[in-house]
């Protein structure tokens, strides 16, 4: 039976009314409506389960149940007197308590003294106390006693949804009954059936998107519904769109990305997501969600993958940026980025960073002075109007970029040994010059930029470079965002004085002496 009120939402017109309309809870509906007609009832109940799977529904249908004087095997008839106040409010017999904003020990107590008073036109006066846990240690001392004996014609039913916050003492005088998540083909044909009732237009595929993303709570389901048919049919893109769920081509390549150890593009579809503002957790839990349905239909290579999905769904909320977290979760999965060669090939001077790790290039050696050296001389110097040249590592062929090299076995190593220092140094790029390595981040990473201030990180990357750098004097981290992220002649002349532990000479200086 339908509320036809037209002013009620439409979860509360589709609210059941009896137990065989209850939907999903079949076990726990049936074993209340037998013990109803075979009047085997128990004085306290306990109705526990995630929200909206029905709990306050089937309270409220067994209070009228217990008080119906036309029962039709276990069933409330919904039109006798009594029945008919209970549905209208105003029966003073049942009596429905928040436990969240009447939680202490004086609401309780004033409870105790009026389940003392006989119903006024009822079988059996009924509380029913919805979010129970929530009430004080005080409070569930106060009712102890009179759920261990209360009058015969009283009957509790307590719901929660944390029934482990509930008190063992409590829990040992209660019926408890477990109230399972509804499942998503129940959710989806009963949407289906409303729909077709309220004159809603229901594109095909759109009640089981509903279904899947609500989680088990009918509820939440309903709603979703009643809001999406205010802008006209209920279409998968409007739930799409309304959810912020990510498209499924996007997942699919997210997923390929990582079981193929692809980390430019799963990093480029972290870069898309964050840039429009998309849930993080959300898509996660999409992917996770799709990598199950694609093991389940054979391909084994995506277990590890849902594994450490399901692990990161857990992490990000508690993450401080959920977007760095995942970005070193997808370099622990599939190692730096691999996009350094064809960059480096069209920009020497201009290194991408996050390549795979490769051998490092053999230092420079410097022969005997008396020896022939192993290659020829140069030529002849670069002219002064021409920018330096990256220097060449002997005994790497010219076609290589050494410098880049260098820089991918560095960010291999970092990544090895902390790979939150590796994520800020993923979007650089390096330049070496005359001794002097700038890291240039790019101006949409500027807590990249902040976190590599810190005197700790700095020193440690300082440190590190100086291991895969020679000769290297200084350390210059930039940032695109801030003005003269480039080091002007002057700032990279600082530098390299105070790694030389010199001083400066203008000319003028020189030729006053």
């Amino acid at each position: 039976m339908v509320d036809q009120g037209t002013n009620l939402s439409l979860y509360r017109r589709w609210r059941p009314q009896r137990f065989a309309e209850v939907v999903g809870q079949e076990l726990v509906a049936g074993t209340l409506r037998r013990a109803v007609a075979q009047g085997k009832l128990g004085h306290a109940y306990l109705f526990a389960g995630q929200r909206g799977v029905g709990k306050t529904s089937v309270a409220r249908i067994f209070a009228r149940a217990v008080n119906c004087l036309a029962s039709e095997g276990g069933e409330p008839c919904n039109r006798c007197e009594s029945c008919r106040r209970i549905l209208a409010g105003r029966s003073l017999d049942v009596v429905e308590i928040d436990g969240a904003s009447n939680r202490g020990v004086d609401q309780i107590r004033q409870l105790r003294e009026e389940v003392a008073y006989v119903p006024a036109g009822a079988r059996y006066k009924v509380y029913i106390i919805d979010e129970v846990h929530m009430l004080t240690g005080e409070a569930f001392n106060a009712l102890l006693k009179t759920l261990e004996e209360p009058p015969p014609h009283v009957l509790f039913i307590l719901a929660t949804t944390e029934p482990h916050k509930v008190p063992s003492t409590v829990l040992s005088r209660c019926q408890a009954f477990e109230f399972l998540p509804i499942s998503e083909d129940q959710i989806a044909a009963h949407l289906r059936k409303i729909a077709a009732a309220e004159g809603i237009a229901l594109a095909p595929g759109a009640a089981e998107l509903i279904a899947r993303r609500s989680g088990g709570a009918m509820r939440d389901a309903i709603v979703l519904v009643e809001q999406l048919s205010q802008g006209g049919e209920v279409t998968e893109a409007a739930v799409v769109e309304l959810l912020g769920l990510p498209p499924l081509s996007q997942v699919d390549g997210f997923l390929a990305a990582l079981a193929g150890q692809d980390p430019d593009r799963a990093l480029a579809i972290v870069n898309d997501l964050a840039e429009r503002g998309r849930d993080l957790v959300l898509f996660l839990e999409e992917a996770a969600a799709r990598a199950r349905d694609r093991i389940i239909a054979g391909e084994a290579q995506f277990i590890p993958v849902a594994r450490r999905l399901i692990e990161l769904r857990a992490e990000l909320p508690r993450a401080f940026s959920r977007r760095l977290h995942l970005e070193v979760a997808v370099l622990e999965l599939c190692g730096p980025p691999r996009a350094a060669a064809q960059a480096t090939a069209a920009h020497p001077d201009r290194v991408p960073s996050g390549s795979a790790a490769t051998p490092a290039a053999p230092a420079e050696t410097h022969p005997d002075p008396g020896a022939t050296p192993a290659f020829p001389p140069a030529a002849e110097s670069p002219r002064q109007d021409e920018p330096p040249s990256p220097p060449v590592t002997r005994g790497v062929p010219q076609a290589m970029d050494p410098v880049g090299k260098a820089w991918q076995e560095m960010l291999a190593a970092i990544l090895k040994e902390r790979v939150a220092v590796a994520a800020f140094l993923a979007p650089a790029t390096a330049i070496l010059v005359d001794g002097l390595l700038t890291i240039r981040l790019p101006a949409d990473c500027g807590y990249h930029y902040e976190s590599l201030l810190d005197p700790e990180v700095r020193a440690y990357v300082e440190g590190t470079a100086q291991r895969f750098f020679s000769p290297l004097l200084a350390v210059h981290i930039a940032w695109e965002g801030e003005a003269g992220a480039k080091p002007s002649l002057e700032e990279g002349a600082r530098l390299l004085a105070q790694a030389l532990e010199g001083t400066i000479l203008r000319e003028e200086d020189h030729g006053t002496r």
